[in-house]
Formats: C-alpha cells, sequence, structure tokens
C-alpha cells in the first residue's frame, strides 16, 4: 500500500470505519452470536481506520519530501566501464549492463530507511598495488567482464561486448580474422571462489552451436567441477579459472599489466552494478528470515536484487 496514491488508503480507512461502526451492527441485528462481534468490532473501528489514515499519512509525506528534493543530493548514477550490458551477479546459488542512468531518480525513501550500512569492500580496503587472486576474486560482475575484454584488447585480439540487454550467453566477442565475423565467443563469470559446474558450459554449447562458432572461452574468477572440465575439453571451450586468469594477466608486459590493474581498480570495483540500470545497488537488509542482498537505488521503479556473495572453500 505505500506504492499506492494516498486517498486510496484514506479512502479504505473511511470504508473499514463505515462497515464497522454501520453495517455490520446492523447485518447482526438481534443474532446472540453475530451482536457481541459486532459490539466489540464497533469498538475497535477506529483502530483499524487508523492504520489506514496512519499509511495516507506515511504516502502522503513521501510524496510531499520527493517533490521537494533537491538536485544537489541525488544519488551517484554514473560509474566508468567502457561497454554496456547486462548481466546478473549468481545469488550464489545461481548465475548472475550498463546502461545511461536517469540523473532524475533516487532511492525510496522507505527502502533506503532499512540499509542502514551501505559500505563497500572497495571503500574499506586499501588499493591493491600489484595482481593477486583477491583482487580478481573481488571484482564485481560488470568489472570482471570489462577487464576480461580489456584483456584481450591488450594481447591484440580484436573484441567487442554484447549490447545493452538479454546478451543469449555472449558476454564477448572476439575477432581473429579479416571476415567481420566473430571467431570465438566467451562467457564469463564473476563467482568469487565458487565452482562453475557442469551447466552453464552445456549453455555456452548450446550457444555455440546455435551462433555457429567452433570455440569458445569460459572465463570465471572461481574454479571448474570435474564434470564441467570433461564437457568442455571434449567440445572446443577453453576453461579458464581464477588462477589460469592471474597467471596470464601477470606475464603480460608491466606497462600493460599496470594499465589492466588500475582499469580494474577505477572506484568502487566491488560493488555490483544494476542489471538494468547501470548505476552502483545498494545493500539492502532481508526481512523475514531472508538473506541480506543487494538492490537498486532507483527502487521501487526499478526491483532488480542481486544475492551477497557467500564465499566458499572448495
Amino acid at each position: 500500500m505505500l506504492d499506492l496514491p494516498w486517498q486510496f488508503s484514506v479512502g479504505l480507512g473511511f470504508a473499514v470505519l463505515v462497515f464497522l461502526k454501520g453495517v455490520f451492527p446492523a447485518i447482526a441485528g438481534g443474532n446472540m452470536f453475530m451482536q457481541p462481534m459486532a459490539a466489540a468490532a464497533s469498538s475497535l473501528a477506529w483502530l483499524f481506520s487508523g492504520a489506514f489514515f496512519l499509511i495516507a499519512a506515511i504516502v502522503f509525506i513521501k510524496g510531499k519530501f520527493s517533490q521537494g528534493k533537491s538536485p544537489a543530493t541525488e544519488p551517484a548514477t554514473r560509474t566508468s566501464a567502457p561497454r554496456q550490458k547486462l548481466r546478473q551477479e549468481p545469488a550464489y546459488s545461481a548465475p548472475a549492463s550498463e546502461k545511461p542512468a536517469d540523473h532524475n531518480t533516487r532511492p525510496d525513501i522507505l527502502d533506503k530507511l532499512l540499509s542502514d550500512s551501505q559500505t563497500t569492500p572497495s571503500a574499506t580496503k586499501p588499493k591493491p598495488t600489484e595482481w593477486t587472486l583477491d583482487v580478481i576474486r573481488d571484482l564485481e560482475w560488470k568489472r570482471f567482464e570489462d577487464v576480461c575484454q580489456q584483456f584481450y584488447e591488450k594481447k591484440g585480439i580484436r573484441s567487442d561486448t554484447t549490447d545493452l540487454g538479454p546478451d543469449g550467453g555472449i558476454d564477448i566477442r572476439l575477432y581473429q580474422d579479416d571476415s567481420g565475423r566473430p571467431t570465438s565467443i566467451v562467457q564469463c563469470k564473476a563467482w568469487g571462489e565458487r565452482y562453475v559446474g557442469v551447466k552453464p558450459i552445456r549453455e555456452l554449447l548450446g550457444v555455440m552451436t546455435h551462433e555457429k562458432i567452433a570455440k569458445a572461452f569460459f572465463m570465471t574468477s572461481g574454479s571448474y567441477s570435474d564434470e564441467a572440465k570433461a564437457v568442455a575439453q571434449a567440445n572446443r571451450i577453453t576453461l579458464i579459472d581464477g588462477n589460469m586468469l592471474l597467471m596470464m594477466i601477470q606475464r603480460l608486459p608491466a606497462p600493460e599489466r599496470e594499465s589492466l590493474l588500475a582499469f580494474a581498480i577505477d572506484g568502487d570495483y566491488a560493488t555490483p552494478t544494476c542489471p538494468s540500470c547501470g548505476i552502483k545497488m545498494v545493500a539492502r537488509q532481508g526481512t523475514n528470515g531472508r538473506s541480506d542482498f543487494w538492490g537498486c537505488q532507483n527502487y521501487p521503479r526499478c526491483r532488480q536484487k542481486l544475492g551477497k556473495r557467500r564465499e566458499l572453500n572448495a
């Protein structure tokens, strides 16, 4: 009801009041069973209707606050990234673009109050000075994909990321000849330490068949299950885990390696990007026993949610 106009709650409050004060007692009449209930309901009528009037007042005040908010207090709505696309970080059991942000939006007042802490890992730790496995695993999903794409560029391989919207299972396309068609496709998963099972590998194989691409790469910050390795080996899919990616980056010439690190850790590199709005998400506190999660700053206009990572030591 907090998302509905305040007039709705006022109308509902009056309807409850009229029903409990007049309609219900009239229906009860001389019925010996219903008459005591009608009397009790009538005595509590203002309590029930008052709850709806309170909700109406909250919605009314919230609307006034929204109209009077100064642009100077709008949240930051843009993060630097060379390319834009749509993907979700997993809720860590399931897999997880960037879009021009609307600078005239702000977090919903009540939902923002639910998030006491919005401190991010990258804001509380000193900036890394060299590449490590922890740096790779700290990267949020969007930054990880962009780092992978930039790595191919530094290796002299022309590449591009998919456009904003559903990507069809492709994060990066690689072009290694002059045909103008991609020669390989890349899928990226920033899953921290988590294993990639066989299901994402089979899904990538399906994309290869549909796109008529003979070779693919799967890149993750974690590692792979034995079944995933077997399916990949039999189908020309190269698996690159966190340790292998670190080794590949460390083999870059020092200037290239350092510039890639500067790109990777620029700004807030750990807080996930909203897959719909392209802005940094904020930490939300789950209710009714639910786990904490990442929510979009533009709630309720955007209701994107991403699960928080649970680092798993396999």
